[in-house]
């Protein structure tokens, strides 16, 4: 191999090398693949080029090899030969000293003369190898010591290469990343934009439920408490006292029962909330309760990622249905696709604040075991946003129980879970400590005892600690979720105001006959008094008449006719007058009694009046209560 081969293999490699460092120096994140392909083939070539070299190099040494061993082999043959001449010539010499020469000596002679020319020819023909051996050394040292900066180079760029290889790897994770982060916003502005035009559930069934409820909510909130205003400063006493108080608690159970109307998932059923971390086990036991280990009964039909992104409630149905609900209570339509494909915790991370879009979703499919029973599915509360969690809380008061399921092998209770539950849970708390199966009954001791301990120290009650597994019968699960108590007051809120507005009337019915009762008395009192008026007036009447008839007419002959009296009849006539002042006075006094009565008399009148006509508007409520709630049953 020349120079000329060796100088073309370094440009290869400075070629190579500033190719190397333009790529790496310029845009690092454009058509990486195609740059490493070609950077890795260039590599390739220049090592086998290099191979190559060192080949040929090899060869050539190895041709020298040979011609140097030929020469060798030729410089001992004459060697040998030249011993054996010269061991003739020592027996000839012998001889000739001996006296005894002759022409074979001469003819041996002249052989070791030529011998001897042999010889220093080949001498010559040999310092010429070894000179040629030496500068085929030098130069195979001076190849060699290009090879060897080849090498260093080569090494160089290789280092160059597995640096530029891994920047590059790093680089192209970067972007994978940058990609799927992109598809995951891409994914959850696609599925924001869903939720933002997705249409009102339009079932005929689900208007009318709609339109009862609003007219439910006229009446009760208006007409109703209208009503019960007009009352409140003279019939009766509402939230002693407080009526506002009193009016803020039913309006409270009357959006309480709205809540659970609307939802047919949850009104009149037991209701159980399921929370868990992950892999806690959660969802099999769902599964689990679903199928009742009949493996006839369908399972659900989609996978369960969505419900571990945010809470969903599982019910029966005459069809596959899905659902979600706003934070206004409004019940939404979503494709089976969305639910399915576009829901999931990854694309729901990237949307801060999903409560106020989502309070949760509701998902139907016909299951025989659900029949009284309604899942909500929760994923727990690990969210970053508090008022997610907060409003998850929510959703879980709405159930009758929750079922807060650990992983025995975690053996923990996470610090956030156990901060919401302690600040918002108001409804009975069940532990079910899962995969039992997988721990000695010593361990699963220890593990319920810690989580005991936890929970006590936080003032958290427990109502039952439930072991459970896969392998675990199901009644394990089941019967504690059949000693749930369905908590009916919300259902009971039409049936607590109708018996209310009934207390109210029979109230107002003591208050119509007390107030007839004062009338009647006050009544009666009055025609006493009037009684009293007319004897009196008639006993004046009859004072007057007497006293009239004492003074008698008196004709004389010689005076004028005149009205006359004895003095007799004069103390009687006095007597008479002031008799008359008396009863004068006293019908003075029964008047002002009889006044009074009548005042008396007039206000009875007008209490009556007053408790009747509000029993009436109690009654017609009652009435329009009746006629509404019939829409309801």
């Amino acid at each position: 191999m020349d120079i000329y081969n060796i100088l073309y293999i370094a440009i290869a490699f400075i070629v190579g090398g500033g190719l190397v460092f333009l790529f790496k120096n310029g845009d690092k994140h454009s058509n990486d693949k195609d740059q490493l392909e070609k950077l890795k083939s260039e590599n390739d070539d220049l090592q086998a080029k290099l191979t190559a070299v060192e080949n040929r190099l090899q060869e050539k040494s190895e041709d020298y090899s040979k011609e140097a061993n030929s020469i060798k082999t030729k410089y001992e043959t004459l060697l040998n030969e030249a011993k054996e001449q010269c061991s003739k010539l020592d027996k000839q010499l012998k001889s000739a000293l001996d006296g005894k020469i002759d022409d074979s000596i001469k003819n041996q002679l002249a052989e070791a003369e030529n011998l001897k020319k042999k010889i220093k020819d080949l001498e010559e023909e040999l310092e010429d190898a070894e000179d040629d051996i030496a500068d085929l050394k030098k130069k195979v040292r001076g190849k060699d010591e290009e090879i060897a900066q080849q090498t260093d180079a080569l090494g160089q760029e290789r280092k160059l290469t597995a640096s530029l290889n891994e920047e590059l790897t790093t680089l192209k994770q970067q972007l994978d990343d940058k990609i799927k982060e992109l598809e995951l916003k891409m994914g959850s502005l696609d599925f924001i934009q869903e939720i933002l035009s997705a249409p009102d559930a339009n079932r005929s069934d689900i208007r009318q439920l709609y339109e009862n409820i609003s007219e439910m909510k006229s009446f009760a909130l208006g007409q109703l408490m209208d009503c019960y205003a007009t009352l409140k400063d003279n019939h009766i006493n509402f939230g002693d006292g407080n009526f506002e108080g009193f009016k803020k608690t039913w309006e409270q159970r009357f959006y309480e029962w709205a809540s659970v109307t609307k939802k047919s998932w949850i009104n009149g059923k037991t209701t159980i909330a399921f929370v868990g971390e992950f892999s806690a086990g959660k969802t099999s036991i769902v599964n689990r309760i679903l199928s009742q280990d009949d493996p006839k009964v369908p399972q659900l039909p989609v996978s369960t990622k969505a419900t571990t992104a945010v809470a969903t409630y599982i019910a029966g149905g005459p069809v596959v249905s899905y659902q979600f609900v706003t934070p206004d209570d409004k019940l939404k339509m979503i494709s089976r696709e969305t639910f399915t494909e576009k829901v999931s915790k990854e694309i729901l991370d990237q949307v801060k604040g999903v409560s106020s879009l989502i309070q949760y979703f509701v998902m139907t499919y016909k299951n025989p075991n659900l029949d009284g029973l309604s899942i909500l599915d929760t994923p727990g509360f690990n969210s970053n946003d508090e008022n997610d969690a907060q409003r998850t809380m929510e959703v879980i008061n709405e159930c009758d129980a929750l079922f807060w399921v650990f992983d025995v092998n975690a053996g923990t209770i996470n610090r956030s879970s156990l901060s919401v539950i302690k600040e918002h849970l108001n409804k009975p708390l069940y532990v079910v400590i899962n995969k039992v199966d997988t721990k000695s009954e010593s361990e699963i001791k220890k593990v319920e005892e810690l989580i005991k301990k936890t929970l006590t120290d936080e003032g958290i009650k427990v109502e039952k600690f439930i072991r459970f597994s896969a392998k675990a019968s199901l009644s394990d699960i089941m019967v504690p979720i059949k000693g749930v108590k369905h908590l009916a007051e919300r259902e009971q809120y039409l049936t607590d105001l109708y018996d209310a507005i009934n207390q109210i009337l029979i109230i107002l019915d003591k208050q119509v006959k007390e107030a007839n009762k004062q009338y009647q008395k006050a009544e009666s009192k009055s025609g006493q008094i009037d009684n009293l008026f007319i004897q009196q007036m008639r006993t004046l009447y009859d004072h007057c008449n007497t006293a009239q008839s004492i003074p008698h007419f008196e004709e004389h002959l010689f005076r004028k006719d005149n009205y006359e009296m004895s003095q007799e009849e004069y103390h009687q006539l006095c007597s008479i007058l002031e008799s008359s002042v008396n009863d004068v006075e006293r019908m003075g006094s029964i008047y002002d009694n009889k006044t009074e009565s009548a005042q008396t008399v007039q206000q009875c009148w007008s209490d009556l009046c007053d408790v009747k006509a509000a029993w009436q508007r109690v009654n017609n409520v009652k009435q329009q209560l009746v006629k509404i709630s019939k829409k309801f049953s």
